[in-house]
């Protein structure tokens, strides 16, 4: 059986759940406003093939890790090509929602900026904390059952992120922070709430194909899922995934890659 089955089947079910739950309980009611039925039936036909891209791009990248021989042929701009998919599946829905304003569609309002991106940078340092703790408790927990390789080798992609220059980092930091907080909390959280959008989030990044890296992209997007939740506000998510993403880049995984060497 071909490995792409299973993870397309669940593609399909993630799609007639939605849309059963649209026209039966009304899902997207409070927040989609479509001009005519014409328009919902499109959008379910874009949400369709948004899925099956996703889903097969985000499965073939964890079925076959990059290699250093990958990373070293690689071009650096083909690492955005899921975002680049994230940002014309919210263009799509947003033309076929008739046109809102960008702020209610992307919950990016106005009002007390300062606070929200202290808020953001609070959040983004108080994820990476929870973050280790959770590591460390389920590394101790993986250790003692024995489970754990007694010397990890870091996947290649942490030795080829740690050579990025500067502007490279900034980049990958700067893509994520708007991108995937757009898509996973401005548009998927509000209407399939804050677990569901989090399941998600992590399915999305199993390409890292690290069990206690993606334990830390769980935990901090149900940080910073909250923090949306409570805020009804892009500002301060967007700052915290950017506070986080950046100690990882910047720090965690340059000094983690010397003490390996």
């Amino acid at each position: 059986m071909s490995p792409f089955v299973l993870p397309l089947a669940f593609i399909a079910l993630l799609f007639a759940t939605l849309v059963f739950l649209n026209e039966r309980y009304g899902l997207f009611r409070a927040v989609d406003h479509f001009p005519a039925p014409a328009y919902k039936y499109a959008a379910y036909v874009w949400l369709a093939l948004f899925l099956l891209l996703l889903g097969y791009a985000i499965t073939a990248s964890a079925l076959q890790p990059a290699t250093a021989k990958d990373l070293a042929n690689v071009s650096f701009f083909s690492l955005f090509s899921l975002h680049i998919i994230l940002v014309l599946f919210l263009f799509g829905w947003w033309l076929l929602t008739g046109r809102p304003r960008l702020a209610e569609y992307l919950s990016v309002h106005r009002g007390k900026s300062g606070e929200l991106v202290m808020a953001g940078f609070a959040i983004g340092v108080a994820g990476w904390v929870i973050t280790i703790v959770m590591a460390v408790i389920v590394g101790l927990i993986i250790s003692a059952a024995g489970l754990m390789p007694k010397a990890p080798e870091p996947p290649p992609m942490i030795a080829w992120m740690a050579a990025l220059p500067i502007w490279k980092k900034a980049l990958i930091v700067l893509s994520a922070m708007t991108v995937e907080e757009a898509f996973f909390r401005g548009w998927l959280q509000k209407r399939i709430g804050l677990i569901a959008s989090t399941i998600l989030f992590a399915l999305a990044h199993s390409g890292l194909g690290q069990p206690l890296l993606l334990i830390g992209v769980t935990m901090i997007s149900l940080v910073i899922g909250f923090a949306f939740y409570r805020t009804k506000n892009l500002l301060p998510g967007i700052i915290a995934h950017g506070v986080f993403d950046a100690i990882q880049l910047f720090v965690i995984i340059p000094i983690a890659f010397k003490t390996v060497l």
